[in-house]
């Protein structure tokens, strides 16, 4: 690949992903670290990106988060490759806590396990098990946000104070080496008011979001027993993230 047409595929991912690691973008672009560190080393210089420690961003990272109406088309085959994942993890008569986001959202259909008792801050997904399940289902009370069709505040996390949970899945906006990332504080607080009373946590990406970052880190990957993701991960990112915790992309058998 000439060197002209590698960094117009570089810009395009940061474009494309607002942050990306160096290691993220090298596995993507199929060339060494060291060139890609000199190629974002030369497009600060000419203004095209910003060079920060281990990988670069856009210029712009002002843009408002996605709703969940602008991501519900995105990698929808891999979200759903990740319900089955998450329902070979979950044994009949379980609480569990799902977070908001889509690719949550396309994992219920894949959830066939029994007698659940699911636990929740996403409309979306109530309304899913809702109309399709006979699962008990608690939906949390908090301030409703338009944007990802969640319940945020501190209404929502005190909704956990008198709960048990088995198991916890909580999405992502992006993980960077051992940060869990997201646009917004209050999102990431009722996740982690749910991980405090769970037995099992999993934090939940398809693999376009690996190397991604968001910005605020909400949680540590070290601190929870599961990476849930697909299997377009790169065996590099495999063992990347296997440093922090136990990397799934299939299912448990």
């Amino acid at each position: 690949m000439l060197k002209q047409e590698r960094q117009e595929k570089l810009l395009d991912l940061i474009q494309k992903h607002t942050y990306l690691s160096i290691v993220e973008i090298a596995s993507r672009l199929d060339v060494s670290e060291m060139t890609i560190r000199r190629d974002i080393t030369e497009l600060a210089k000419q203004k095209k990106l910003t060079k920060l420690y281990g990988g670069a961003q856009k210029l712009d990272i002002l843009d408002k988060e996605l709703s969940t109406d602008e991501k519900i088309q995105t990698n929808v085959a891999q979200k759903k490759y990740i319900g089955k994942i998450i329902n070979s993890l979950i044994p009949d008569h379980s609480i569990i806590f799902v977070g908001a986001g889509t690719t949550i959202y396309y994992a219920l259909p894949e959830i066939q396990r029994k007698d659940l008792f699911v636990i929740t801050n996403s409309l979306i997904a109530f309304t899913y098990l809702k109309e399709n399940t006979n699962y008990r289902i608690l939906l949390t009370g908090g301030e409703f946000s338009h944007t990802t069709e969640e319940f945020i505040g501190e209404v929502a996390v005190r909704s956990f104070d008198n709960l048990n949970i088995d198991l916890a899945f909580a999405a992502t906006n992006g993980i960077f080496d051992n940060n869990v990332t997201t646009a917004q504080f209050d999102e990431g607080n009722v996740q982690n008011a749910a991980f405090k009373k769970a037995k099992t946590t999993c934090i939940v990406a398809d693999s376009s979001k690996l190397g991604v970052s968001d910005i605020y880190t909400f949680t540590r990957l070290s601190d929870h027993d599961y990476l849930i993701t697909d299997d377009g991960i790169s065996d590099e990112l495999v063992a990347h993230y296997s440093d922090y915790t136990k990397v799934l992309k299939e299912e448990i058998q």
